[in-house]
Order: C-alpha cells, then sequence, then structure tokens
C-alpha cells in the first residue's frame, strides 16, 4: 500500500538521529527577483552571516541540490541558532510568531545539520518564503561549483479551521508550522519573505449519499469507504499495468493505523498482510495540528559563469492527518500484463483492516514531527 505522504510506536529517536534542543522562544538583504500575482504584495528582509565550522566528506554536486545541499560530517561546532533566529525574525516577525527552535541531524532519510523553527501565522494569506546562503563545496573547495544555493517555497495561511489538504504547505490560523533550513556549515544566510495578498478558501467538498457497500471496513468509525478504481498504464511494447486504489472519506476524529491489500482467493484476511500499514490520524475541524513544510525549490547559482541548476525538495512525513470531510486515495494492488494485450479488468476491492496507531519514527521525516501529534 502506498501514498503521498503528508505530516515501530512513539517513543525515543532512533540510533544516529539526534535533535539538539534549543532554549524555548516564545516570542535577507535580496530583492525578489520574479514579483508575486497580486498588487499587494509586502517584502521584508534581514541579513546574517553565520560561519559554522565543519568537516565535510566527498558530495557529489548533484546530491547537493536534490537533498538540499546536506553534507555528512561531523559538527565541529554548533551554529549560531541565536543569531539565526534573531535575522529570522526580523524578517517575518510582522507574519509569523516564532514558538520554538532546534537543530537536528543525523536522520536517515537526509544527512546533514537542520534548523527547525516552528512558528504560527498571525494572519491569512499567501506567502513566498526564501532563504539563500554561501555555498561550501567540500569536493572542489579552491572552485566551487556554486556561489550560493537559494531555496524557495510557497506558504497558503488559510482561515482558522480551513481544509489544509486541498493545497500543499497549507495551514490554518493556529496551527503550527515547522520551516526546515539548511545550516551545516555553510555561512551568509539571508532570508526573504514576500506577502502576496489574501486566498481564496476552496469549496466544501460536495456531500455524498451512499448505500452502505458490502467491503467489511473495520475503521468505519473514522473512514468511511468509498469504493476502488484501476488506473491502466499501456506498454509500447504490449501489455499494460493496472494500479488499483482504494477511495476514503474522513468521518470522525481517530488514531490508527490503516492496512489495505487485494484479497488472495481461499485465504483469510491475515491483519496487516501485504504493504505493511499507513498511520492516519482524524482531527476535529478547527483543531490546531503542527505540520512539517513538504516542498521546497532548490537553486544552486554561480555567479562568476552565471550558471544555475534547479532541483526541489520533499521534507515528507508518513502519517495521514485529515478533518471530518477530507478524501483520500490509497494504492493495494499493482498488476502488471507483459508481451500481450489485457483481456482483463478485474473489479478488485480491498481487505481493509485497522490495526493500532504506530509511527516509525526513523521512516522519511517522521522524526521532526512525531512529538507534536496530536492526541497522544
Amino acid at each position: 500500500m502506498s501514498h503521498a505522504g503528508d505530516t515501530g510506536a512513539l517513543g525515543s529517536a532512533p540510533a544516529g538521529a539526534r535533535i539538539i534542543k534549543q532554549p524555548m522562544d516564545l516570542g535577507a538583504r535580496d530583492e525578489a527577483e520574479r514579483a508575486l500575482p497580486s498588487p499587494a504584495r509586502e517584502e521584508s528582509s534581514s541579513t546574517l552571516s553565520a560561519d559554522c565550522p565543519m568537516r565535510l566528506s566527498t558530495l557529489a554536486a548533484a546530491v547537493v541540490l536534490a537533498a538540499a545541499a546536506a553534507s555528512p560530517g561531523r559538527l565541529a561546532a554548533q551554529p549560531d541558532t541565536a543569531r539565526l533566529r534573531q535575522a529570522l525574525d526580523q524578517t517575518i516577525g510582522r507574519d509569523f510568531r516564532i514558538v520554538r527552535h532546534e537543530l537536528s541531524s543525523g536522520l536517515r532519510e537526509r544527512s546533514g545539520t537542520f534548523w527547525l523553527v516552528h512558528v504560527r501565522p498571525r494572519r491569512s494569506g499567501g506567502y513566498q518564503l526564501r532563504y539563500r546562503y554561501k555555498y561550501v563545496d567540500g569536493v572542489r573547495p579552491e572552485n566551487p561549483l556554486y556561489t550560493h544555493v537559494q531555496h524557495e517555497s510557497y506558504i497558503t495561511v488559510g482561515v482558522r479551521g480551513c481544509l489544509r489538504r486541498q493545497r500543499r504547505n497549507t495551514v490554518c490560523l493556529g496551527d503550527t508550522l515547522i520551516l526546515p533550513f539548511v545550516v551545516n556549515n555553510f555561512s551568509g544566510h539571508t532570508f526573504t519573505l514576500a506577502y502576496s495578498g489574501p486566498v481564496t478558501e476552496p469549496a466544501e467538498p460536495p456531500a455524498e449519499d451512499r448505500a452502505p457497500g458490502s467491503v467489511p471496513n473495520p475503521a468505519g468509525a473514522y473512514l468511511e469507504y468509498l469504493g476502488s478504481s484501476a488506473e491502466v498504464m499501456p506498454h509500447r511494447a504490449l501489455g499494460s499495468t493496472t494500479v488499483y486504489s482504494a477511495s476514503f472519506r474522513a468521518l470522525a476524529p481517530g488514531r490508527f493505523n490503516l492496512s489495505l491489500r487485494a484479497p488472495t482467493a481461499g485465504a483469510p484476511a491475515a491483519p496487516g498482510a501485504g504493504g505493511g500499514s499507513v498511520p492516519v490520524i482524524v482531527v476535529a475541524r478547527g483543531q490546531p495540528v503542527t505540520v512539517l513544510l513538504s516542498v521546497e525549490s532548490v537553486t544552486g547559482v554561480d555567479e562568476r559563469r552565471g550558471f544555475s541548476s534547479h532541483s526541489g525538495n520533499q521534507y515528507l512525513t508518513t502519517p495521514l492527518m485529515l478533518q471530518p470531510g477530507d478524501r483520500i486515495s490509497l494504492e493495494f494492488l499493482t498488476r502488471t500484463v507483459r508481451g500481450r494485450d489485457d483481456t482483463e479488468r478485474l473489479a478488485v476491492e480491498p481487505v481493509i483492516t485497522r490495526l493500532p496507531f504506530a509511527l516509525d519514527r526513523r521512516d522519511r521525516f517522521n522524526a521532526w514531527i512525531a512529538d507534536h501529534l496530536p492526541g497522544r
């Protein structure tokens, strides 16, 4: 079973992953290169130079961009997060309140050191967040591939109780958003925030009157099963691959793991068999949650030679965070036929199993949000 991530059991951090706590805090001189599509555009910026030496191992340039310039190595000195926080607060303080910040390093998913900043929005609207830093090339320090690297993300803040799953990087007023910043041994961090004005709230999904289905659904008190669908992808040399997915609609708050598998003729439904399970959290409409910024673009720039390279980062987590009314689709079967046309169009329904809630902190970026999930 697979799904597009949003945000073992909850517990201590795994070996090799360490989060360096900083004291609780309650509280980029860089003109934007392209204007946001709004007449009410506003910008604020702040510049900071924070040197933080670190021993680097060999790192290919392509990996630098694909992995947000994360470079494995051992910290020689902790970055000056107090100065970073001051510069960031000068940039975003009018629109976001910094409530917490910490350093994280040693994730299995991504090496390097990140500065995680928890912020709460002060007003709704659309935002463009950009930060950049001087690039240090561990392979060619005398002739670095880039002079600097820039990260850019778009954030949508909806009204309290908004529909979070309608867009990426969407939070509601009252929510907490975790912003990951690459620090490593890079210096000269600058921050820029542009406000593009109010956003239009997406329409409520239409209500559906459905007859009770014949597929047993142990999670039916929290998720309504809406049916299965099949997507056929033809092969050039005959044959095809068919992906089967199951659709659900969130009904009521709850925490559990959902397991889906294809039925096996003559075999009983084994809990969790075939593809593992996905953590699901349904929260009441309007309940504040903590989410991780999930998507950003990354640009490596060499100002000396006029060269740039573009890629992107996805900070994905496995829990599905839902509100009543949200719809999700989860794959549960892939069927491939090669060398001939597939004349069978099977109608396949999943075997649904509800399991106790469990989260593997080592998977993807789960360690960053595990301690902040609702209902713990």
